[in-house]
């Protein structure tokens, strides 16, 4: 997908997010300001939106004819950059495969297997071996390496600084902003997952990513958003967590957000941070509980 493509579809589910709490700028100047975007993206916005007929037209002002859908949004697939989509490739392929610890990996192969050069292969796994998931060996092969409870600890203390000051930045944003359309968007997708988690169990890795990275994004932090990339991938896949009890396990973590995400939305922030802590504190309980199974 081209840059300005995934640009624009973006900017156009920001633009959606917006609308749901009742920020809809109607001219092509106020979607640009809105977005932080060129005037031609944001008449692309507003022409998608006459388009599947949320407004009347493009003219300035333009009326608005009804509230978004959940329909209405392009896809994630849609969106994702190349970076994005091979992460969550990998994750999902550690996940089926469950590679042992001290597996042998080489670049070109994973390269073939996802459709990606060697090159962007390798940005990948140098970004993971940061926090010890992974290890270079010569010859452009890597090795999965083992984690030790005190490898969890710490990875738990970081992982708690990082998501607190997230929370605390969440309520400095401002209430018209479209973080806030993004985090109803998101409770909704909670909601129902919690409701059919005995059939769609498994899709709660992905809600999990989406969750959490909302939350550090509200920091405006770069190094909060690879952290999380990181985190993401080596909680929720690690190749050797049990998969007893996994629908209860991922129907009890989507109840937890939605615990936090409700405080957020009635501006609680004290309410947030405890229920973040107990979050945090079940799923570093979880990846131990994993570590013993070695």
């Amino acid at each position: 997908m081209a840059r300005s493509d995934r640009k624009f579809k973006t900017s156009f589910n920001t633009w959606l997010d917006g609308v749901l709490i009742g920020n809809m700028p109607d001219t092509i100047s106020g979607v640009a300001r809105l977005l932080g975007v060129s005037r031609t993206i944001a008449r692309n916005v507003l022409l998608r939106g006459a388009e599947i007929k949320l407004i009347s037209d493009v003219s300035s002002p333009a009326d608005f004819l009804r509230k978004p859908t959940r329909a209405d949004y392009f896809e994630l697939r849609e969106i994702r950059s190349l970076e994005e989509q091979l992460e969550n490739d990998f994750m999902v392929w550690l996940k089926d495969a469950q590679p042992a610890p001290g597996s042998r990996l080489s670049e070109a192969a994973l390269a073939r297997r996802f459709g990606v050069s060697n090159t962007v292969v390798r940005e990948f796994l140098i970004g993971l071996s940061r926090f010890g998931f992974i290890r270079k060996e010569p010859h452009r092969s890597w090795i999965l390496e083992g984690f030790t409870e005190q490898y969890a600890l710490e990875l738990h203390e970081v992982r708690q600084l990082f998501e607190h000051r997230a929370i605390k930045a969440v309520f400095d944003i401002p209430p018209e902003a479209p973080f806030w359309g993004q985090l109803i968007r998101l409770r909704e997708e909670h909601v129902q997952l919690h409701r059919d988690i005995k059939t769609r169990f498994t899709e709660f890795s992905e809600l999990d990513t989406r969750f959490h990275r909302t939350l550090n994004a509200a920091a405006g932090n770069r190094f909060m958003d690879s952290f999380q990339d990181s985190i993401s991938l080596i909680f929720h896949f690690h190749y050797r967590w049990c998969k007893k009890r996994q629908v209860e396990r991922n129907g009890f973590a989507a109840q937890e957000h939605l615990t936090i995400i409700d405080a957020i939305l009635r501006r609680d922030e004290d309410g947030a941070m405890a229920a973040l802590e107990n979050h945090l504190k079940t799923a570093n309980q979880t990846f131990v509980t994993s570590l013993e199974r070695d």
